[in-house]
C-alpha cells in the first residue's frame, strides 16, 4: 500500500506495522552505550584504584541481569520499564559507598577485618538511602496509567537487586581483589575544591534569601507551563 501511494501526499499507518517498541529499544541501546562510557570515564577519574572500577561494573552488571531476569515473575510488563539506565543511575552510589568505607577501614585493618567493619557501617547508610529512593519510586505505582505501575515495580525491584549484590557479592569481590586494588592505586585526579566551601560559608547570610525568591518565582512560573503528553494531543504545540 505504501508503495502504491508513494508518489502522493499521504500518510499510511497501521497497528500491525507499528515499530515504536523496536525503535525505542534501539534508542535505549544507544543511550546505555553513551551512559556506560561516561560513567566508566567518571569512575576512572574519581576512583582511587583502577580495580575499583572493575568491581563496580561487575556488581552493577550482576544486579541489572538479576533485575531483568526477575521481570519474568511479573507476567506481563511494559517494554519501556526494562531500561536499565535508570537502575544504573540510582544504584551505582551504593557500590561507591561500600568501596569508600572499605578503603577507610583498610588504613588500620587487614582486608578481612576491613571488609567486615566497612559492611557493618555501610549497611546502615546504604539502607537508609535506599529507603527514600524506593519510597519515591513506589509512588509511581499509584499512577492510573499502567506504565507507572510497571516502572515503579521494576525500579523498586532494581534497587533491591542492587542491595543484594552490594551486600552479598561486592564484599567478596573487594576481599578477593584486595591486592589488585592496592597495586592499581593511582594519583588523585580530582582537584582541590576547598575554596567552594569557603565561598558558601561567606555567602550563607544572603544565599537562602535568593533561594526563597527563586522558589516563589518558580511556583508562579510552573502554573504557566503548557504540557503535551503525547503526539496525538490536539492542543500539542
Amino acid at each position: 500500500v505504501k508503495n502504491k501511494f508513494a508518489e502522493y501526499d499521504c500518510y499510511t499507518y497501521s497497528a500491525s506495522i507499528d515499530n515504536s517498541s523496536d525503535s525505542l529499544a534501539a534508542d535505549m541501546r544507544q543511550i546505555i552505550m553513551y551512559v556506560a562510557i561516561i560513567i566508566v570515564l567518571m569512575l576512572l577519574f574519581t576512583s582511587k584504584s583502577f580495580m575499583d572500577v572493575a568491581v563496580f561494573l561487575i556488581v552493577f552488571i550482576v544486579a541489572a541481569v538479576l533485575n531483568m531476569g526477575t521481570n519474568y515473575l511479573l507476567g506481563t510488563i511494559s517494554f519501556i520499564s526494562v531500561a536499565i539506565v535508570l537502575q544504573l543511575a540510582l544504584a551505582i552510589d551504593y557500590a561507591i559507598i561500600l568501596s569508600h568505607r572499605f578503603a577507610e577501614e583498610k588504613q588500620t585493618k587487614n582486608s578481612h577485618d576491613a571488609i567486615v567493619a566497612a559492611l557493618s557501617k555501610a549497611i546502615i547508610e546504604i539502607s537508609s538511602s535506599s529507603l527514600t529512593t524506593v519510597a519515591g519510586l513506589a509512588a509511581l505505582m499509584t499512577m492510573q496509567l499502567g506504565i507507572g505501575k510497571d516502572l515503579g515495580l521494576v525500579l523498586c525491584k532494581g534497587i533491591i537487586c542492587s542491595l543484594i549484590t552490594v551486600f552479598l557479592l561486592m564484599p567478596g569481590l573487594l576481599y578477593m581483589f584486595s591486592n589488585a586494588i592496592d597495586k592499581t592505586v593511582h594519583k588523585n585526579y580530582v582537584p582541590d575544591i576547598s575554596f567552594w566551601g569557603k565561598i558558601v560559608m561567606k555567602t550563607r547570610s544572603f544565599v537562602p534569601i535568593i533561594f526563597a525568591l527563586v522558589i516563589v518565582s518558580s511556583i508562579f512560573l510552573s502554573s504557566m507551563c503548557q504540557y503535551a503528553f503525547d503526539q496525538d494531543s490536539v492542543s500539542s504545540p
